[in-house]
């Protein structure tokens, strides 16, 4: 009688427990064969040297292919050539989550420390492959001027692609930023100041255009106008203009004298021709 609570001290002693929180769950290992059967949330009991339990979070996960942000990782972006040769980089983030009731099969498929093998193994080689792939389908302008519609095309191409192990969700992926060669930089914005220059020349000729046309209309308007005018100066109307002038003059303030020749009839004496 004596013997039982000494055998039972002895198997508590040998025990030992894992806790899985809530969003992650348990892979049991027996002599390093995994068990199938995942581990809920709760308290599991194992025997130390015998069997092992590596808790797996089954919460969203994000690797980000950027340069600072993941440096400590080795995710940096990602650099692909283009169709025409020349070195385009794309950042990128991936979320994605393991299937619970398959994390025991991704173990035994892709090894442990489960997620790292799955992401090294797995995620970060298609979405390197994908990428290159679809940037060399391209030449650096047309990715360039289509940069919107390629970021989605390129988003519907790592999802599908990610999404042929079921075993992994998919909840999104954002394509960042699309980086482009200095030198193509360089050569876009000379082409943009170029064209905007050929606009502005283009403006500065019309606008020319237009002067002249309204100096031509102008210089016509004055040449049949005075056409006109000379048409109705008669002597009549220059003696008659005339002593309106001498009239204005008389009654100005500035008390004007004023001498104007006459002829023997009174008549002004004026040489018109």
């Amino acid at each position: 009688m004596r013997k039982i609570p000494s055998i039972s001290l002895l198997s508590v002693a040998l025990l030992s427990c894992a806790q899985i929180e809530s969003g992650e769950v348990g892979v049991r290992s027996t002599f390093g064969v995994i068990d199938e059967r995942e581990l809920p949330p709760g308290v599991h009991p194992f025997v130390p040297g015998v069997q092992s339990i590596y808790v797996v979070p089954v919460y969203d996960l994000t690797l980000d292919f950027v340069s600072e942000e993941s440096a400590e990782r080795g995710l940096d972006p990602i650099e692909a050539l283009s169709k025409d040769g020349l070195p385009v980089i794309i950042e990128a983030t991936v979320r994605y989550a393991l299937v619970p009731d398959q994390v025991a099969e991704l173990m035994i498929d892709y090894g442990r420390p489960l997620p790292t093998t799955v992401e090294r193994k797995l995620v970060v080689p298609t979405v390197r492959s994908e990428i290159r792939d679809a940037v060399a389908q391209y030449k650096t302008s047309e990715i360039y001027s289509m940069r919107q519609d390629f970021s989605r095309l390129l988003k519907e191409a790592l999802i599908n692609a990610l999404k042929r192990e079921s075993r992994i969700v998919v909840r999104d992926v954002y394509v960042r930023k699309v980086k482009f060669p200095e030198k193509f930089l360089e050569a876009i914005e000379k082409k943009q100041i170029a064209q905007q220059e050929a606009e502005r020349m283009k403006y500065v000729l019309e606008k020319e255009k237009l002067e002249a046309e309204r100096k031509r209309i102008e210089a016509q308007g004055i040449a049949e106008a005075q056409q006109i005018i000379a048409r109705q100066l008669t002597n009549r109307y220059l003696t008659w203009k005339y002593l309106e002038v001498l009239k204005d003059f008389a009654r100005s303030k500035n008390h004007t004298v004023i001498v104007a020749p006459y002829d023997q009839k009174l008549t002004p004496l004026l040489n018109v021709r």
